[in-house]
């Protein structure tokens, strides 16, 4: 993956001000400093208040709504982006915005980032390079954490139903919810639990809640002597062959396999499945 930068810098803007309508023509990395924007993209409408970042792709249309009451402040760096994606997932399921957590490496290293263009010494364009290599793959994969320590702040509908299915699942086992079940839960239309959802977790509800499933059973994979159609029954998947083409779709192996990996030392956790785990359990039933 190879990266060139196009341009950058900070951008001011009074209150009630708009841009756009525009198509990208490159990537775009946009961190918003201060005020309450609206963010519309290719029809759909995003809330990103202080400490969101925006990343922009080649062939989305966008606009920008600032905020009516006060000054906005945002930075931006466009760039290219070329050769092998290596480990990235496909570029239309990269998430489009992300509500940034306390302690983020983000928005310390987008500040750095500015601080080496600005400088514009020749031997540190590695540096610029890299850092927007990291930037870029921290976006993507949702490691955005600077530390471990501390509580994710969640959006208050995304984690009300997340409680409620911890709940649920420790008094029923591990049946998915309706979507309609969950949002009337969380308070709030499906369409809009579903953006939450995307913005914090990179995932819908019910893929979120798969995957969830996922890691318990290939817990118990690791962890017991269950037979996998009593694993597949425990987590909630309809027959074994559901289960089996859900696992290996996101562990890369089917049941029987990832077992024999574990024997021999050879599992890999999905990356996926590390922010998941930290909401699981700061959601535990016991917190709940």
């Amino acid at each position: 993956m190879t990266f060139t930068v196009v341009s950058y810098g900070l951008s001011v803007y009074p209150p009630g001000a708009t841009f756009g309508p525009r198509t990208h023509t490159d990537y775009e990395l946009v961190w918003i400093v201060n005020g309450e924007v609206t963010w519309e993209c290719d029809g759909e409408r995003h809330d990103a208040p202080p400490g969101s970042l925006i990343l922009g792709r080649p062939g989305m249309r966008e606009s920008y709504q600032w905020d009516p009451q006060r000054q906005t402040r945002h930075a931006f760096i466009h760039f290219l982006i070329e050769g092998d994606r290596g480990s990235t997932p496909p570029e239309d399921q990269w998430p489009l915005i992300r509500h940034l957590p306390e302690g983020d490496i983000v928005r310390p290293l987008f500040r750095h980032l500015i601080w080496l263009l600005d400088e514009n010494r020749n031997e540190w364009w590695p540096l610029v390079l890299g850092g927007l290599q990291q930037l870029v793959l921290s976006f993507v994969h949702g490691a955005v954490y600077g530390r471990s320590e501390g509580r994710l702040e969640l959006p208050e509908p995304v984690e009300k139903s997340l409680q409620y299915v911890q709940r649920r699942w420790a008094r029923d086992g591990m049946e998915n919810p309706q979507l309609s079940e969950l949002a009337r839960a969380a308070g709030v239309s499906e369409v809009h639990l579903c953006r939450l959802f995307r913005d914090a977790l990179g995932h819908g509800p019910i893929g979120t809640l798969r995957m969830l499933r996922l890691d318990r059973a290939a817990m118990l994979l690791a962890r017991s002597n269950l037979q996998i159609q009593e694993i597949a029954r425990l987590t909630g998947f309809e027959s074994p062959f559901h289960f089996t083409r859900c696992f290996k779709h996101l562990y890369g192996v089917p049941p029987r396999e990832y077992r024999g990996q574990v024997d021999r030392d050879e599992t890999v956790l999905p990356r996926e499945l590390l922010l998941l785990r930290r909401v699981a359990d700061q959601i535990s039933p016991e917190q709940v």
